[in-house]
Parts: structure tokens; sequence; C-alpha cells
């Protein structure tokens, strides 16, 4: 299993507060024949108000289609965190992201238990920023929006992180942790990584 450390931050955190986070590859290719021949990378800081979330890729061509909210963002060019905060619970949220900034977040305790997040997508300040070079995507995960669904965040959590692109130009998957499965697949949490909050936190409702 692999092992993230989330650095903190005292006070806001920027974009180029990222110049001091960790690096996490998201390079494993858990299908068969559909591996990612992307770079993509992500990097997590905290303070004590939220998680920021920074990711990259150069992908290219980008596909972007979708504008709803909860639409089927994993057929475009998409970058996705699944994420547990409790490590006692088995509930996970999954971010899903395309290059419009177009949001799928849903609560889960595996792929059929599953249920739409009911929040408004300002909430996480999406930014996507795309260059000539590279597409990136910035945004936030409040503390107080993971209390509405979990009692409590412990100082060590569970993940993955996913780039995928199921209708895009070269079809494609990619994961952090990697992941065993005869049939591989990203609603699998006994395959999620660990993620430690640097100096601890204290978080409950």
């Amino acid at each position: 299993m692999k092992t993230y450390i989330i650095k903190k931050i005292d006070g806001p955190i920027t974009e180029e507060s990222f110049n001091q986070a960790n690096i996490a590859k998201v390079n494993f290719g858990p299908f068969k024949g559909t591996e990612s021949p992307f770079d993509t990378e992500l990097q997590l800081l905290y303070n004590d108000e939220a998680i920021y979330v920074h990711f990259k890729t150069d992908e290219r061509p980008l596909l972007a289609r979708r504008t709803d909210r909860d639409s089927d963002v994993c057929e475009d060019s998409c970058m996705e965190i699944f994420f547990s905060p409790d490590e006692t619970d088995t509930h996970y949220f999954n971010f899903e992201i395309n290059p419009l900034g177009t949001l799928y977040l849903h609560y889960n305790n595996d792929r059929y238990d599953t249920h739409a997040v009911d929040v408004p997508t300002e909430l996480f300040e999406i930014k996507s920023v795309i260059t000539s070079k590279n597409w990136e995507l910035y945004y936030k995960i409040p503390f107080s929006f993971i209390l509405t669904h979990f009692e409590k965040i412990t100082e060590n959590c569970r993940a993955n992180f996913y780039k995928c692109g199921e209708h895009t130009e070269i079809e494609h998957y990619a994961c952090w942790n990697e992941i065993y499965l005869e049939k591989p697949d990203f609603h699998c949490s006994q395959f999620f990584g660990k993620l430690t909050f640097e100096k601890g936190i204290s978080v409950s409702r």
C-alpha cells in the first residue's frame, strides 16, 4: 500500500503553495490494453479549513463535452479522487472532474450503494487551467462539508487517485495505488492507499 503525506500550510493556500507539496504519480494501469500514456500527478495540502487538491496531466487531445452536474464526466478527459476521510468507515466520496470543471460527486459504500451529494459546486472552488502543454485542476474539500457525511476525520485516511477517459481519442485508465483484480474497478476501496496528515488533525462533529 502506498502512503502519501499531506503537508500542512498555516494560513491561506494558493497555487504557489503546491511548490511545497509532495507529488503522487498516477501512472499504474489496472486495465490491460488501456494503460494511460499520459503523465499525471496529484498534490494535496491542508490547513485548518480544508484539503486542497492540485492535479496535472499532459493529456492531449482533451475531450470535454459534459456540462451537467453529476453527468458521466468519466467519458471525457477526467481526473478523480476517491476519498474515505475516516479510516474506520467503509464509505467514501468520489470527486470526478473534466476540463470544463464539471463535477460528478457521490457518497458511496461501493459501486452499487451510491448517492449523489446535493451541495453547490461552488463550495469546492474548482479551477480548471488548460495550457499548450498541460491541463491542471485546483479545488478544495472543506472539512465542514466532509463532516456532513462522516462523524470524524482521522489522522490516517484512505484514498486512490485516478486518470481516465472512456470516450477520449485514446481510451485510458490509471491509478495511484495499484489495483489487482481480475476485472479492475475504481470502486474497490480495499485497494485505496494511505493518506496521512503531516501535523495530525482533530476534526469531528
